[in-house]
């Protein structure tokens, strides 16, 4: 009985995974097509003003937020209409568990040290790919870069966070929660740093989404949300903004102090409360062979595939 029990939820598992990952990927299509088209149908109807110059029209296209505005509704669109109502249901279910103000901080100082390893990891492997002639400096400008106009500046730092929790926060973790809060959150961590199709932020973005799966899982979604915002345009735009009013050299002295400074107070923490961390993994770790089960999934596999040969495309050569 035990086995026919284990095989079943075997079978349930992987048919689960495979529909939840076969969905993201249409959103993910789906929201590359939709910019895609939405920045040819912008440029045709600036070329058809005829009051911009080529060089303003390049600029709007690099620089708009618009064309991902208008992909993040139809992705959306995508997303609510494959969850089951019991997923839209707990998409935004609250928790009874209390967020504070220190824990709130305490989560973004282990982003910020978060950030000071990837920075580390971000030189190793430019060092390993300039030995075989390339270089990866264009993907991390794209992964550091602020937005230069507001329409920018509204989707990565409020629209495009909220969006992506309820895809992978919201949609993945909860169709997936039901096999072990460990397990749905690595795998909606894993697709969340592997759709950003970038070898320099999506290790990043793995750690983060570990971090927001288990901020959703324990205080709700709306604080997954608003420490993404955070991350995204309080740690990035707005610090930005306020940097640029000093010169290079100390604009880049205090954006590393205050990293510096919060990703030592992040160590500290994780040092402080690694018996909790290693207590709540112990309790809700996956269990046996759930995790090779769902990343042999042929979906999986071919996702997984076709973003490492996107990601390496866009390395440039030296």
């Amino acid at each position: 009985m035990g086995d026919k029990k284990s095989n079943s939820t075997d079978k349930m598992l992987k048919k689960d995974v495979s529909r939840t990952i076969a969905i993201t990927a249409v959103y993910f299509l789906i929201f590359q097509l939709s910019a895609f088209i939405s920045a040819f149908i912008s440029a045709l109807f600036l070329l058809a003003m005829e009051t911009k110059s080529e060089v303003a029209n390049n600029n709007f296209l690099n620089n708009s937020g618009l064309p991902y505005m208008a992909a993040m509704v139809l992705g959306l669109f995508v997303i609510f209409v494959g969850m089951t109502p019991r997923i839209r249901k707990r998409v935004f279910v609250g928790s009874t568990k209390k967020m504070t103000l220190s824990i709130f901080f305490s989560l973004v100082a282990v982003i910020m040290t978060s950030q000071i390893f990837f920075s580390i990891y971000s030189s190793i492997f430019e060092f390993l790919v300039n030995l075989i002639g390339y270089s990866s400096t264009e993907q991390l400008e794209e992964a550091t870069s602020t937005s230069k106009t507001i329409s920018m500046m509204l989707y990565t730092g409020f629209l495009g966070p909220i969006t992506e929790e309820i895809v992978f926060r919201g949609f993945l973790l909860r169709s997936l929660e039901k096999y072990g809060q460990g397990f749905a959150i690595i795998i909606s961590a894993y697709m969340f740093g592997l759709y950003h199709s970038n070898f320099t932020q999506s290790g990043f973005a793995f750690v983060v989404g570990l971090l927001l799966g288990y901020v959703t899982l324990t205080y709700g979604i709306r604080w997954s949300i608003l420490l993404h915002v955070f991350n995204n345009f309080v740690l990035g735009d707005f610090l930005a903004y306020i940097l640029q009013h000093f010169d290079n050299k100390q604009a880049n002295l205090i954006n590393s102090s205050l990293i510096w400074i919060g990703g030592v107070i992040g160590i500290v923490i994780l040092w402080f409360f690694r018996k909790k961390i290693r207590d709540w993994y112990r309790e809700n770790k996956p269990l046996k062979n759930q995790l090779k089960l769902a990343f042999t999934r042929k979906i999986v596999i071919l996702i997984t595939i076709i973003i490492f040969i996107i990601s390496c495309i866009e390395l440039d050569k030296l």
